[in-house]
């Protein structure tokens, strides 16, 4: 019942309502200004039940903020960084330097810290296709859902009401995400390149991510031949 209080009262300051209704109205009517567009119109068309899955959106947003990360995802990313993160260029440092660089301004990245002489560079992912990105946003927000004991149903939008829908795109957002980049001499004409990505749980995405980046890598080696 507590919950279902907190609700309402949450959903009558989305919709405006208190200022302008006839306070001696029921709320749940909408009074005689709210009509059909005040809470009253709002929970008219709702099912009890829809409450609880309106809860549970909010909730499972709140789970996702403050613990975004899951223990069977970490141990996928941690197995995938052995697998595929780590690739060995028989090329000088610096030519693979530059060649990183180049494949990362060429993805839409933005290198916030370059250190020539370590050998570090660190800056925003990449960007993905906006239709590939929203499939994934999804499949890893359901995912993560399941994991966590929500109910399928959680992801209908007509038990919302077409309010507090989920957004898929909150949990992997660019603006939080990044990728670190460390370069290791082994030889003359041999380098060795780490490459991790920060604030990016959903495996999908860290493998997508790795796929775009070693092929833009390798393109780039290939135009950087000429050069040598």
């Amino acid at each position: 019942m507590q919950r279902r209080l907190l609700l309402l009262a949450t959903l009558g300051s989305l919709c405006g309502c208190g200022s302008t209704a006839d306070p001696t109205a029921s709320p749940m009517r909408g009074g005689s200004s709210g009509g059909s567009g005040g809470l009253g119109g709002l929970m008219g068309g709702m099912e009890a039940g829809n409450i609880e899955d309106m809860m549970g959106k909010q909730k499972l947003s709140m789970d996702m903020m403050s613990s975004p990360d899951l223990p069977a995802w970490h141990a996928q990313r941690e197995k995938m960084a052995l697998a595929i993160g780590d690739r060995s260029f028989q090329r000088p440092f610096a030519r693979v330097f530059d060649s990183l660089t180049v494949a990362f301004a060429s993805l839409g990245s933005r290198v916030q810290n370059m250190e020539r002489v370590s050998g570090y560079i660190a800056g925003s992912i990449p960007q993905l296709e906006p239709t590939r990105t929203a499939a994934m946003q999804e499949a890893g927000m359901r995912q993560y859902a399941m994991a966590k004991g929500y109910p399928a149903s959680i992801f209908d939008k007509k038990n919302s009401g077409g309010m507090l829908d989920i957004d898929f795109g909150g949990m992997m957002s660019r603006g939080m995400a990044g990728f670190t980049c460390s370069l290791v001499r082994q030889g003359a004409k041999d380098t060795k390149v780490k490459l991790r990505f920060d604030n990016v749980y959903y495996p999908e995405l860290v493998a997508e991510y790795y796929k775009l980046i070693w092929a833009a890598v390798d393109k780039q080696m290939f135009l950087d031949v000429a050069l040598d």
